[in-house]
Order: structure tokens, then sequence, then C-alpha cells
């Protein structure tokens, strides 16, 4: 039995601990977002949009490398929110940012119609919509802020019912005097259930000089398969402009598999 203390609360409570365990890769995520930008979005304007942001730290990067550039963000947890704008400030780039509170289903609103070159959400965080109704109320706020010549860039992993296992993934980071490492288990739903949801447990040990934490939480990720995925796309404000591997390089998609949704308005 383990005499670290263990808590059970949401993977998004601690807006430090998420934002040093996703630091690692950041730049190349925004290489190749910066690539696909290049390429789909070269007319729009340079503002990009990412809903769902958590800690901020993409848009933060991209605000840092470009001047010209503004970014938005917005998440549903006051306080990764706080967090993103404590670090924008810290890092002087807080005239460029605009950070608030909101749902992936509304939050056109806060935005200037039309005003957004690109938009961004990666590392299968759409997922965490619940149903198709959901995602296409999603997409149509996306298509109102969108520039006629923006793109929003969305990062899924496709479902292969049927032959898909329970899987692994291990993730680590490290800052200053914190250490965070996270073994996170997906359980694919199974093709009798009748359910959608892919079922993830998370476990983060976080080590600072005071000692370890164990942080435990479970959620539920709605999957797709690439006709679910392309019958929701065709029933949307949102059409395929292109599909791109996670370097921004042409693909082709494929199930089970991950990659980039290259979409813009109709």
């Amino acid at each position: 039995m383990s005499d670290k203390p263990h808590i059970e609360q949401s993977f998004y409570a601690d807006a430090s601990v998420y934002d040093i365990l996703h630091a690692e890769g950041t730049a190349e995520e925004v290489d190749c977002l910066e690539r696909l930008a290049h390429t789909f979005a070269a007319d729009a304007p340079n503002v990009w949009l990412e809903p769902a942001c958590g800690s901020g730290r993409i848009i933060r990067l991209a605000a840092r490398r470009d001047e010209s550039r503004r970014v938005i963000g917005f998440d549903l947890e006051p306080g990764m929110i706080d967090y993103a704008i404590r670090r924008a400030e810290k890092a002087s780039l807080a005239d460029r940012h605009q950070l608030f509170v909101g749902d992936m289903t509304s939050f056109a609103t806060q935005i200037k119609p039309r005003s957004v070159g690109l938009a961004l959400n990666v590392i299968n965080t759409i997922r965490h919509l619940e149903s198709d109704a959901d995602l296409l109320a999603h997409f149509e706020q996306i298509a109102q802020t969108l520039h006629p010549d923006g793109v929003y860039v969305v990062g899924i992993s496709l479902s292969l019912y049927g032959s898909e296992m329970p899987s692994e993934d291990i993730w680590s980071g490290k800052r200053g005097r914190c250490e965070v490492k996270q073994v996170a288990n997906y359980d694919p739903p199974h093709p009798d259930s009748g359910t959608r949801q892919e079922a993830v447990f998370s476990t983060l040990t976080v080590t600072r000089p005071s000692g370890e934490t164990l942080i435990s939480t479970s959620y539920k990720l709605r999957t797709y398969n690439l006709a679910q995925w392309h019958s929701v796309i065709e029933r949307s404000a949102l059409r395929v402009i292109g599909f791109t591997d996670v370097l921004g390089e042409p693909d082709e998609p494929e199930e089970p598999g991950y990659g980039l949704w290259v979409l813009g308005p109709r």
C-alpha cells in the first residue's frame, strides 16, 4: 500500500501540472500549425483561436513567435484561464491575448465575426463533446468566427470498431523542481455495447521537494470511425479542405489512426 498522498480530482484541476506535462512538443505543434496556416490560410488574418485552450501553452508560444499575431483562447475551467492570463502577462504578451471562460458550443458572441484566420483543436480535445448535436453546434460557432479564407485544424484519432485493444500511454515533463508523470489507460468501446465512448483512466505522479502526490481521474471520449466523422462534417457549417499528418504533410486518414483535418467554412 503506497503512503503517498492520493487525490481523486479532475485531470485539469491543476493548470501548472497540466502545463508542465504537455510543454514538451509544443514547439513542434506550433511549427506544424504555422505550416498549415501558410499552406491553407495565407490570405486570412493573423489571428489564432484555440477552443478548450487549457493552460494556453500553444497560443502563448504562437503569440511569442510573431509580434503581428493575435491569439484568442477559452476554456471551461476558470483555473486554466487564470493560469493562462498570468503566463501571458509574465511573458509581456497580454496585449495580444484574449482569454475567457467559455463552452465549445456557445462562444462565438465573445469573438468578432469572421475575424479568425486559424482555429485549432488538437490531441483529441474535440472528442470531449458528447454528441453529434454538440459537435454540430461547435462547428456552427467556429464557422461564425472564421474569416472566409480561414481554416480550422482538428486533430482526432479515428476508431476501427472491433479491432482496437486496451492501450496505455506514458507522458512526462519537468519544470524547475517539479516533475510530472502521467500513465493513461484507454479502454475502447466494445462493438456490441451500443456505446461510442472510450474510457480513459489517468494517474498523475507529481514530484516536488515536499514529496510525491498521486492524482487519479477518469473520463470518457466520444469515438468516430471515418464514416461517422465524414457524416457529421457533411451536415455541418464546415467542409474538408485537407488532411495531414502531425508534421503538416499531406496524408490519407486511416482507421484507427490520428491526423489533422483542415476544415473551412462552406
